[in-house]
């Protein structure tokens, strides 16, 4: 089993453990020690480390207590090349060391020929090539004495071809390559066949042919992912996503005019390998491989940003129509490209997400990117304005009733989850959901199952649940206006969107991109605003967030058109709430005077609420009465807005 391909990783396991209760029953030890030593190294193979580390220490255990030198030779190869993938490279010296060894004192020359493959290895890892192939020469010679078509001279000339590649004979690579391809697609081993047509990916890589690089790592990555190999497969993922990064910079460099079509696409799916990647990385928690998998997913986001910013660019030169631009998250701050990495790699994922943040952020806008780059892209997304249903109303909305349920009910009903089914319901404002439908909820998470109203069926529906508040959930919990269980299951995933006053390098972009929105064509700042203005909107806190720049947009379009072109000197948000057209020294004091403040959040909760005075209430946390009163001694008109 020392180096044999795993077929199936759960099926292997199931065998091995029945075959261990029986010897533990009939107390044979030396036996033991064979199946936890095969144990091991099936658990390496599909790179569940800390596993191979456990049974193959129990291994090496029972052949110390036992004298049985032979186990203990086994368990030391196995155990010495655990510590090589691991990177602990001194310890897995002295193993395999110690093991070549034991194999020339019992004379076991597959183990001698193992060995040495196994230390070229730990000299290739380390960047040393020639070194490596000093031991890899050696391993041959003696397997190829022992079998000239085994598995050992095929794993040898695969990594004789890997020393090559990485000492600059890309061409000279090829050759054993090819060999050992052959060999493993003879003996059907897709491990060292998935390995080895990743080598082969990065010699085409090497040698400019960039159609077979792609093509043999999109094999390699079937291949590793067939099998269950993990760390292998999050390796040929990483090696992909290099390859196609490449390929689009040769694209940019060359000024192709379709990298504005195809680039946001082509990142897009390399976003998807390396978040894949990191994923299976941190199951295999080897820190180095981990570190090298963020490095490569900051060179992924990086171009990301650089390939939105031509597109803003290109629909500002009027290449582009405006909708383009504003299909992405308007950012250029560190802290919202941190966010959209952690989006990214929360979509692929099935278990809840939680997006907390001030009001006006953009959690709608979060949660459609999480659908859209999830698994269940293709089914619908479901929006729900918790807030916006009345309690009593709120179970028959979300899950439906049958006829006859009540009165009116004259036909069936779906709610919301069954909306949903196959797709992702997002319930906007989670902390308005009533007590009495938290468990139900709960339920619907957990189980997937729910009853509509009159209905004694239990129905189901595969979905999705996104969840955003701009409530202090855990306060709530304490306080026992929310479950505590509901909010425990909703935190798995969690994402916290920044306020505009922590991504002030953002202000202008979302400016400008509101301004092409609002005018259905691309817009220039200067256009609307003089410098000082500009200076001091960077200052401003923005309290409504990105909905309050979007507000100053429409209004700075509309003053301009109403005053038939004219530049919007400042912006005044006093009492009467309008822009102006003086050109004068701005007097933009939003940030000073907190009655302003309250004024603006009050008139942007309106407005988000459609001028629906309870929900806006809600939103802002205050009753309607006080609504009322702050809305009449701040000067907001009451009437539907």
């Amino acid at each position: 089993m020392l180096n044999r391909s795993i077929s199936d990783y759960p099926e292997a396991l199931k065998w091995y453990n029945r075959s261990m209760r029986y010897y533990s029953q009939t107390k044979l030890l030396r036996k033991q020690s064979m199946v936890h030593l095969n144990i091991g190294v099936t658990h390496y193979k599909v790179g569940d480390y800390a596993a191979a580390f456990a049974s193959l220490n129990r291994s090496l255990e029972i052949g110390v207590e036992g004298g049985w030198t032979h186990r203990q030779c086994f368990a030391n190869i196995a155990l010495g090349n655990v510590y090589r993938l691991t990177r602990q490279f001194r310890e897995a010296r002295r193993l395999l060391h110690t093991a070549y060894g034991q194999a020339q004192e019992l004379g076991f020359l597959r183990e001698e020929a193992l060995s040495l493959e196994f230390l070229g290895d730990v000299y290739r890892d380390e960047n040393k090539p020639a070194d490596a192939r000093r031991f890899y020469d050696r391993a041959m010679a003696i397997a190829r004495s022992i079998a000239p078509e085994g598995d050992i001279v095929m794993e040898i000339q695969r990594r004789v071809g890997e020393c090559l590649l990485h000492e600059g004979d890309a061409a000279g690579a090829a050759a054993p390559l090819v060999q050992a391809l052959e060999m493993a697609r003879a003996q059907g081993d897709r491990y060292e066949a998935g390995v080895t047509l990743r080598v082969m990916a990065q010699v085409a890589r090497a040698i400019g042919d960039a159609s077979a690089a792609a093509a043999n790592i999109e094999r390699s990555v079937a291949l590793l992912d067939e099998i269950g190999a993990r760390h292998e497969l999050a390796v040929s993922l990483l090696t992909g996503v290099e390859i196609g990064l490449e390929a689009f910079d040769r694209l940019v460099a060359a000024g192709r005019s379709d990298v504005l079509d195809t680039g946001s696409e082509h990142l897009e799916r390399l976003w998807d390998q390396i978040t894949r990647a990191l994923d299976l990385l941190l199951k295999v928690d080897v820190a180095w491989w981990t570190a090298r998998g963020r490095r490569l997913a900051e060179g992924v986001s990086g171009r990301r940003a650089a390939h939105e910013e031509r597109l803003r660019a290109a629909a500002i030169a009027g290449e582009r129509g405006p909708q383009t631009a504003a299909n992405v998250i308007i950012h250029n701050s560190g802290v919202m490209r941190d966010l959209i990495q952690l989006c990214d790699l929360f979509a692929v994922s099935g278990e809840p997400v939680l997006i907390t943040g001030e009001t006006g952020t953009g959690k709608e806008l979060i949660a459609r990117r999480l659908h859209e780059r999830g698994p269940r892209a293709a089914g619908p997304l479901v929006t729900v304005n918790v807030a916006a249903i009345p309690s009593a109303m709120f179970e028959r909305e979300f899950f439906g009733h049958v006829r006859g349920a009540f009165s009116g009910a004259d036909r069936d009903g779906d709610g919301f989850a069954a909306r949903a089914h196959g797709g992702t319901l997002f319930l906007d404002e989670i902390g308005e959901l009533p007590l009495e439908m938290q468990p139900k909820l709960l339920r619907l998470i957990q189980e997937g199952t729910f009853q509509a109203i009159g209905d004694p069926r239990e129905r189901r529906a595969d979905l999705r649940l996104v969840a955003a508040t701009n409530a202090d959930l855990a306060r709530m919990a304490k306080e026992g206006s929310f479950r505590s269980d509901l909010l425990y299951r909703l935190k798995i995933l969690e994402l916290h969107l920044p306020p505009v006053r922590e991504r002030r390098e953002d202000v202008l972009l979302l400016l400008q991109h509101f301004l092409g929105l609002c005018s259905g064509r691309p817009a220039d700042l200067a256009d609307f605003f003089d410098r000082t203005t500009l200076r001091e909107f960077q200052e401003y806190d923005w309290p409504g967030n990105v909905r309050e720049v979007a507000m100053v947009a429409r209004r700075a379009v509309m003053e301009r058109q109403a005053r038939g072109g004219v530049t919007v000197g400042h912006v005044l948000q006093g009492a009467s709430g309008h822009l102006s057209a003086d050109a004068g020294p701005a007097l933009l004091e939003l940030s000073v005077d907190d009655p302003k403040r309250e004024r603006a959040r009050i008139l942007l909760a309106l407005e988000e609420a459609g001028g629906n005075r309870l929900v806006a209430s809600r939103r802002l946390g205050m009753s309607r009465s006080t609504l009322y009163r702050k809305m009449e001694k701040l000067g907001i008109g009451n009437r539907k807005i």
